[in-house]
């Protein structure tokens, strides 16, 4: 871990001889030189003062109970964390050589809001889950209540700790029962980790394309899609200089960063070969997605007076353009030049081209591929998230694939994960399970969220819960009657989580709602235009979703994403007769039934960083309890 992005980090040794005055003033200049933050409050001295007594009467005691060597175990103060589009500091990271990891939150007051909570939790989770060496070390949440006659409070997950004669107790006989087990991690390590936690869509795209800083795909898991790219841009290599013609399908669970994996696999094109020598494309069918992006990048060259070092207007570009060019049936007077394209969202190509004709979007794709010298078609496919007509599931997309490729198959390579590849064996596919991707890489705490949506779709109130029980602490789920008590709880994590970070982007929070929601009877407007400024703008802006005044449906929302979403439940699926059923109301279904669960778990699945249901009818209500949802009063 760079130093240069803690306040201040040192052995036990080394924090108990600093004094009080050469600490606070290492952590004053930390805080003045940090892009995101405020100006200093008082407050905020105060605090420091107060951990630093503490923390050193803490530790002290520790050290003389244990007769622990001080300058074996470490502390870290004001670590900057990768957090939700922007960077803030943990109070206090300690880190044993038993390969424990304490965290330790101070709130100098009285009484600690869920939220309080909540965020004492997200400083853990971030450490273990995005900390490279942090991964392997066993986890402890303190919240540190430092008012005299502070309320205590239970938690599964969070132990609450009050100072007493300037000394943490709970904290204190932790460590204590901690460094009894065998010593076996060098906590000199802990200071040279690093965070791989992937950026949202949005930073991503603009870390990309003003920046020309392509990210590191590495999951919170561990697992690494880095990979992925590194031989989506190989192949593009290989095709070139073998006059090669490839087909590769990649296909991913919800939130496993498809979206981002190929507009960086676009973006290192063009940064290894130049925009003139190479020529990549990133398509969406995904109108809402490409408004959004665009306006990402005009919003943010005019915000910081940037430019941009790729063009992101010339690389990221709708769908129908393009394919408005390659059907044209005289290939001369195709004038794509491109060599390499992502298409992203690629179940949508499945339709006929025109009225009279037998073929598909993807027959028009693979014959354009054909005719070029060379080139790379990617296909970007998820599944189980179809909610409209021009969507298949998987299996059919495959298919209709396989019927495209087959006339052609002296011309096409295809390339798949093997899982898929039975479903066209008959054109011997090369089998690449790199691009199978398995674990989500946009939610924080978990990779079980769309296990929980698929129980609770499936109206497996008892699985749900289970799994609800392991992810909640982390991943918060709330279900309440009252859009007020939704709007509350969000603007005070939003507090709680960036406290003094002055990034206007820093955290996004939004409401939801299914387009067959009852329009009369919602207290939520449907957001009909300016999607970009919901997503983008500022906070205070009239425009953007943290006013809480207008809502993104399942077409508005899918590949994009929140820190917490607000979840308007709606009429079209509902708990009736022992089980979540489609309304018998036509007003409320869908051209096809299965679109209604697609799009419900579009809209369950967006937040980063949790979810909050507002549902006004009672059976639906308690069902979602039972699912284990919390109540948020």
């Amino acid at each position: 871990m760079d130093l240069s992005k803690t306040g201040w980090a040192g052995t036990w040794a080394d924090f108990l001889d600093i004094s009080k005055d050469g600490f606070v003033n290492a952590l004053e200049s930390f805080y003045a030189e940090l892009p995101w933050t405020k100006e200093l409050s008082p407050s905020q001295l105060h605090a420091w003062t107060i951990e630093y007594d503490v923390m050193q009467a803490t530790l002290a005691m520790v050290t003389s109970n244990t007769g622990i060597n001080s300058s074996l175990c470490w502390v870290a103060f004001e670590q900057e964390l990768v957090g939700e589009g922007g960077k803030r500091a943990a109070d206090v990271n300690i880190v044993l050589p038993t390969g424990d990891l304490f965290v330790v939150e101070f709130k100098h007051k009285a009484v600690a809001s869920q939220q309080e909570v909540t965020r004492a939790l997200f400083d853990l989770q971030t450490m273990i889950n995005f900390h490279s060496e942090s991964h392997q070390l066993t986890g402890h949440c303190y919240l540190a209540l430092t008012k005299i006659d502070a309320n205590i409070f239970e938690h599964d997950s969070v132990i609450c700790d009050m100072a007493s004669n300037s000394i943490l107790p709970k904290l204190a006989d932790g460590l204590g029962t901690a460094l009894q087990s065998k010593h076996h991690y060098d906590v000199s390590k802990w200071q040279h980790g690093t965070f791989n936690r992937q950026p949202s869509i949005i930073h991503g795209t603009v870390r990309v394309f003003y920046d020309n800083d392509i990210p590191n795909l590495k999951t919170e898991a561990g697992e690494n899609i880095e990979q992925a790219r590194e031989n989506l841009v190989k192949l593009y290599q290989h095709a070139k200089d073998n006059n090669q013609r490839y087909v590769v399908v990649i296909n991913g669970r919800p939130g496993a960063g498809k979206t981002l994996l190929g507009i960086s696999a676009v973006a290192d094109l063009v940064t290894k070969y130049g925009a003139e020598n190479c020529k990549p494309l990133f398509l969406s069918g995904n109108k809402p997605l490409v408004q959004v992006l665009q306006h990402t990048l005009d919003y943010y060259g005019a915000l910081s007076g940037k430019e941009l070092q790729i063009d992101g207007r010339s690389v990221i570009q709708h769908l129908i353009d393009f394919k408005r060019d390659i059907k044209k049936k005289d290939i001369n007077k195709n004038s794509r030049e491109e060599n390499f394209v992502v298409f992203d969202e690629a179940q949508r190509a499945w339709g006929t081209v025109s009225r009279g004709s037998n073929d598909s979007e993807l027959d028009v794709f693979c014959r354009w591929l054909a005719n070029k010298k060379f080139g790379v078609l990617v296909l970007l496919v998820g599944d189980g998230q179809a909610i409209h007509k021009n969507e298949m599931s998987l299996e059919n997309m495959m298919i209709s694939l396989g019927d495209a490729i087959r006339p052609l198959r002296d011309k096409l390579t295809p390339i798949m994960p093997a899982i898929h590849a039975h479903f066209v064996e008959d054109i011997n596919p090369n089998k690449r399970d790199m691009f199978y991707l398995e674990t989500p890489i946009r939610q924080n705490y978990t990779d079980e969220l769309d296990h929980w949506i698929e129980a609770v779709l499936n109206s497996n109130d008892q699985k749900a819960d289970e799994i609800a029980k392991r992810i909640r602490s982390h991943y918060p789920l709330y279900i309440t009657t009252s859009k007020g008590a939704a709007d509350e709880y969000a603007r005070t994590l939003q507090l709680a989580l960036h406290e003094d970070n002055k990034k206007v982007d820093a955290f996004r929070v939004g409401w939801l709602k299914s387009s067959k929601s009852n329009k009369n009877d919602s207290e939520i407007t449907e957001l009909k235009d300016n999607l970009g400024s919901w997503y983008v703008d500022a906070p205070n802006s009239p425009l953007s979703c943290c006013q809480l005044q207008t809502a993104c449906t399942e077409f508005s929302c899918q590949g994009l994403e929140l820190s917490i979403a607000l979840l308007e439940w709606g009429p079209d699926l509902q708990y009736r007769n022992g089980a979540l059923k489609l309304s018998e109301n036509r007003y409320y279904r869908r051209d096809i039934d299965d679109y209604t669960y697609g799009s419900y778990r579009v809209l369950l699945s967006r937040g980063r960083t949790g979810l909050v249901v507002k549902c006004g009818d009672q059976d639906t209500y308690q069902y979602l309890l039972r699912c284990g949802m919390a109540e948020l009063c």
